[in-house]
């Protein structure tokens, strides 16, 4: 082989080597500007293996058709949501309000108070009072975090099309994306992705049991202990604790700004009260419950959600755990079973795994 034939199929290796690595930082610059609409379309498909699981309840206990099977599921999240609107939607919606008005005062009240001997001698030259927002930015932090998990747990119209789309007929979507496979490898695609899907399920299972058990108990303890706006703040650390650990630290800090007028007896009964709903949660519900759902280490939880929030804010701490879910199960799969050989159980397999 000459030295020209050797220099030029150099130059065409170099010229292939740049066009990849182009291409590749284009794919990725195209990603980087869509992620927003990929982490919606992961919401919607959250939302379909939702409503699939429902079905598949239905399936199983009651021997309906798939048929009849998904559109009772549907009725029945939109009975289940419109009976609870009719019981306590003014009630919620008048808290809510009453709740908004409150926490910009009681952040001035706290401001005042830290302003006063003795605690002014503490605070010093005002570094911890500067530390807390303004009522203008209290109010708008408040406003952001009901709205945006009100928009993730009621999801978009958008998202709820797609989601039922995908619920309607899954398989055809499964079969799609296998077809992006090596037939070869289709098979076992097809069984990775029902593997995603099977474990996404059940840590829905373990999030939904656990958000409405955080939700009764702290609206009615705060109810009991006399605490205003118990309903609104129930609902509220009901909705938060979909992220693990740092919902349930987010939920009481408008609960403890909401009892600033009663200190410091109410504020001390919210600390009991989230406290004990917290220990019962994460001794006694959770630990039930994860029987068969899904358990994540809490350092890949935290790490995950941390991440996902620097990059793209509220709704990417809210999605951080599913997609941590998902992320691990494909690393079992793909590298653990696949490349390495080993034997492991995947996360959300259980020993009379039925699907």
């Amino acid at each position: 082989m000459s030295t020209r034939d050797g220099d030029r199929r150099f130059t065409r290796r170099l010229l292939l080597a740049i066009g990849t690595v182009a291409l590749a930082l284009v794919v990725l610059a195209l990603l980087w500007r869509i992620l927003q609409v990929l982490l919606l379309l992961f919401a919607a498909i959250l939302a379909g293996i939702f409503f699939d699981g429902l079905a598949r309840l239905g399936q199983r206990y009651a021997r309906l058709p798939r048929l009849l099977a998904l559109p009772l599921a549907f009725l029945v999240v939109v009975l289940l949501l419109a009976g609870f609107g009719q019981a306590v939607g003014s009630q919620l919606v008048t808290q809510t309000a009453q709740l908004a008005d409150t926490l910009p005062k009681a952040a001035d009240m706290l401001r005042e108070r830290l302003s006063s001997p003795p605690l002014a001698q503490f605070v010093g030259d005002g570094w911890l009072r500067d530390l807390l927002p303004t009522p203008g930015q209290l109010l708008d932090q408040i406003t952001g975090i009901f709205s945006v998990t009100i928009g993730i747990v009621v999801t978009p119209a958008l998202v709820v099309i797609i989601a039922v789309y995908l619920a309607i007929e899954p398989e055809l979507y499964i079969e799609g994306l296998a077809r992006m496979v090596p037939p070869r490898r289709r098979a076992r695609g097809r069984e990775v992705m029902r593997a995603v899907a099977h474990a996404l399920r059940w840590w829905l299972v373990g999030r939904v049991v656990s958000m409405l058990a955080v939700g009764v108990l702290t609206a009615m303890a705060l109810a009991i202990a006399g605490i205003p706006a118990a309903l609104a703040l129930g609902v509220l650390a009901g909705m938060l604790s979909f992220v693990p650990y740092i919902g349930p630290i987010a939920s009481v800090v408008p609960a403890l700004l909401a009892t600033i007028p009663g200190w410091p007896w109410q504020p001390l009964w919210v600390v009991v009260i989230y406290s004990g709903v917290q220990f019962l949660e994460g001794n006694f519900i959770t630990p039930l419950v994860q029987k068969r759902a899904v358990a994540m280490p809490p350092v890949v939880l935290l790490t995950a959600q941390i991440a996902f929030g620097l990059l793209f804010g509220l709704m990417g701490v809210f999605l951080a755990t599913p997609l941590a879910v998902a992320a691990m199960v494909l690393v079992q799969t793909l590298y653990i079973q696949d490349t390495l050989g080993e034997s492991i159980r995947v996360l959300g397999e259980h020993p009379s795994r039925s699907g």
